[in-house]
């Protein structure tokens, strides 16, 4: 049936469009190859960077805007190249320093923090731990963590030790290993010296996760006077936590501890560290488009190499085409319906494969990664867009083309 004066219908243009694509089934991987990569990196990395955001603010959220931070100046300039762990184990506010944070108006509670390495024995096996020191009020202050048994410390308690949750129920043992009044022998090397303590078990905490960089899982937590004289820390600790119970004062209490603190010390509110994390995966986002930009325009330099040659073979079909009666919009369309399934297939496949890698990372790290469906639908129009005008050149040439001209060619 002749086609002369009527348009190729839509559906046709499709079919024909596929059968193009297919016969070009390896220049073709190549483009999708291309554009899957940059969507991969898209989807998968930037949905690592929103995990992380989305866990700090979480984490901060569960403490409340209630907690303030007092860290050593020391601990912020080596803040960039030192770990949470290890900026635990920095030394620095002393007991005379905690009376001036715990005697600031609008100071409700306070609670010192620290952390070191050390290792523990119990029923014959050893097993290596981060233990913490903490203050009397730690509980009171975050109160996210919960006691699955037993109890908190008391004022009088010394020899005594709450543990994670992963502590008493290993993941490689078929049962708990360590109970609500077992006692547990504590081994530490400080300064060049083996030193241990026997502590009882006195609570067992509820499932946490994460808390300052640390998994309150795989810890244990001694108090701070205990922590102190083991550790020999002089009277110090790392980290003081501020409790605000009138969160209309914060910004006043932060700058009147500031002031009465001096410049040794920096004061640190959630806020804040949110917007430090921000700023931090901020540029790690920005970084990330850009390789994904790079990747997308190598991708659309092979759409139009590809198509290119594509229209070269295909002059004399281009040529039969016309002379039967297709539009100029018809073989327009056709060549850019190649470029869009060409953008469709590698931004769905490298959406879809940068968060099924997001998911695997995540999971690998402990960061609870999400998949984000709008993240994705940007991702693909982004390729469909690539693809569509890296092939309008080609298709517009194609179009143009003299169909009496195009049948001589050989």
């Amino acid at each position: 049936m002749s086609l002369r004066g009527n348009p190729l219908k839509i559906i046709d243009i499709t079919v024909m469009s596929a059968e193009g694509l297919f016969e070009r089934k390896g220049r073709v991987a190549l483009n999708v190859l291309g554009i899957l990569i940059g969507c991969a990196a898209v989807t998968g990395l930037i949905s690592v960077a929103d995990g992380m955001n989305n866990q700090v603010r979480d984490q901060l959220a569960v403490i409340g805007t209630n907690t303030l931070f007092v860290v050593p100046e020391e601990a912020e300039d080596a803040a960039s190249t030192l770990s949470a762990t290890q900026i635990l184990n920095q030394e620095g506010i002393s007991w005379r320093d905690r009376e001036i944070i715990e005697s600031t108006s609008g100071v409700t509670l306070i609670s010192e923090i620290s952390s070191g390495m050390g290792s523990f024995t119990v029923k014959g096996d050893s097993y290596d731990v981060t233990v913490l020191g903490v203050g009397d009020y730690f509980l009171d202050i975050n109160q996210d963590v919960k006691m699955e048994e037993g109890r908190f410390f008391l004022r009088g308690d010394k020899a005594v030790v709450f543990i994670g949750r992963n502590i008493a129920y290993p993941s490689n043992k078929d049962e708990q290993v360590v109970a609500v009044g077992d006692r547990i022998k504590l081994e530490v090397r400080v300064k060049g010296e083996e030193k241990e303590i026997t502590l009882r078990v006195v609570g067992i905490l509820e499932e946490h996760g994460t808390m300052f960089g640390l998994n309150v899982d795989d810890a244990i937590a001694i108090p701070f006077r205990t922590y102190d004289q083991l550790y020999e820390q002089g009277g110090s600790c790392a980290i003081v936590q501020a409790y605000i119970e009138d969160t209309d004062r914060m910004a006043e209490v932060e700058t009147e501890l500031e002031n009465g603190l001096g410049e040794d010390y920096f004061v640190v509110s959630p806020d804040a560290a949110i917007d430090v994390q921000k700023q931090v995966t901020g540029t790690i986002q920005a970084v990330l488009g850009g390789i994904a930009a790079i990747s997308m325009f190598v991708a659309g330099i092979g759409i139009v190499n590809t198509m290119a040659i594509s229209v070269s073979e295909r002059t004399k079909e281009i040529g039969t085409m016309k002379a039967i009666g297709a539009k100029s919009t018809d073989i327009l369309f056709m060549f850019l319906s190649e470029a869009l399934y060409t953008g469709l297939i590698g931004g769905v496949v490298g959406s879809s494969v940068g968060f099924i890698l997001g998911k695997l990372v995540g999971n690998f790290i402990g960061l609870p990664v999400e998949i984000s469906l709008l993240l994705g639908f940007a991702t693909v129009m982004f390729a469909l867009i690539t693809s569509l005008v890296s092939g309008a050149s080609p298709a517009w040439r194609a179009a143009k083309m003299n169909p009496v001209e195009a049948l001589r060619k050989e």
